[in-house]
């Protein structure tokens, strides 16, 4: 490892800090000279210092927050689940107004809960106060609950009274309930954003669409599963190439799974099945194409087998099918190899002589 050694008219000067080891086998190999290494790694922030040495200056999280943190969550679920049993053991017995009032005081206190950890922040950032992430993410925790129980209570409130709830009605309340979810989460986004918070966004706004879609097709399976696929690819589509959503991957990876279930369980025509299926795997292969991201690559590679198995296993059987989804998982995996291999092999720069 080179330890840096400049000279100076004052003599002599050693650098303490020896240069990451990346950075010293280009040193060494006449790549760049150990000057212009010190400057780029000046430049980028880092002046060679090791990944202990940054590591040791962050901060930590005290083992008492981490079990406060471990006992707040395993409490609350603990009380939510002691609620829903007492609920559903005395749901028949309770009338209209207690349904509506329950669901509603549950919301209320977890919401309440959550911008209180809200207030307690004041005007300050969340990495401003002590353990300023735990409380975070409590917060977030809670507007995401709160924002279940609100759309329980709306669905409560339009449809237990009812003898009878038709597919409409049903598709109506859930599209009321979704919007006063979704516009919890937008506040709770604001105040204390979490990956949890994206998750519910991203699952109450594909309630309001299936509520849409149940409302105005008349509860068509194939009709709601087409526009599931469509809605998961413009969710994969939201999470790679934009910055609305801050954990991009993870929208990204929900979207496809969302649009792979749609394309695998579409049964009402074979063809239907099929055409869906296949314009995933083009889809997602384009994509990877141009943002080599592992949820494309590998939504495309358990449609292909899906597709194989299904089709091939229709004509000569289940055994056949396996040996062909194997072949096309190995070629896949393969043409990936390559591609990457490609993409990520560059020539070392020249220097003169």
């Amino acid at each position: 490892m080179l330890t840096g050694m400049r000279t100076h008219d004052s003599g002599p000067h050693v650098d303490p800090v020896p240069l990451p080891a990346p950075v010293a086998r280009l040193v060494a190999e006449h790549v760049v000279d150990e000057v212009q290494a010190r400057a780029v790694l000046d430049a980028l922030g880092s002046g060679g210092a090791s990944a202990e040495q940054a590591t040791a200056t962050e901060p930590t999280r005290s083992l008492t927050a981490r079990l406060a943190e471990i006992g707040a969550y395993l409490g609350a679920g603990l009380v939510v689940a002691a609620g829903i049993v007492v609920v559903a053991q005395q749901w028949t017995d309770m009338s209209y107004g207690v349904r509506v009032g329950v669901m509603a005081g549950v919301a209320l206190v977890l919401l309440l809960a959550a911008a209180g950890l809200v207030r307690f922040r004041s005007d300050r950032a969340w990495h401003a106060i002590d353990n300023g992430d735990t409380l975070r993410r409590l917060s977030g925790a809670l507007f995401a609950f709160g924002a279940l129980a609100s759309y329980g209570t709306v669905m409560v409130a339009l449809l237990s009274e009812q003898a009878a709830v038709t597919d409409v009605e049903a598709g109506r309340a859930s599209i009321l309930g979704a919007l006063v979810a979704l516009a919890i989460l937008f506040v709770a986004r604001w105040q204390a954003d979490t990956p949890l918070g994206e998750i519910a966004v991203f699952g109450f706004s594909t309630t309001a669409y299936v509520g849409v879609i149940q409302v105005s097709a008349n509860d068509r399976t194939v009709i709601i599963q087409w526009s599931l696929l469509a809605l998961g690819v413009a969710w994969a589509m939201v999470g790679t190439f934009t910055t609305v959503m801050r954990h991009q991957v993870l929208i990204t990876s929900l979207g496809l799974l969302e649009a792979f279930f749609a394309a695998a369980t579409i049964s009402e025509v074979a063809w239907s099945h099929r055409l869906a299926l296949a314009v995933l795997i083009a889809l997602s292969l384009s994509v990877y194409l141009i943002r080599p991201s592992w949820p494309y690559i590998t939504t495309a590679t358990l449609a292909a087998v899906v597709l194989t198995v299904t089709w091939v296993g229709e004509a000569v059987g289940p055994a056949v099918a396996l040996l062909a989804a194997g072949l096309v998982l190995l070629l896949v995996a393969g043409g990936v190899l390559v591609l990457r291999r490609r993409r990520t092999v560059t020539p070392l720069p020249t220097t003169g002589a």
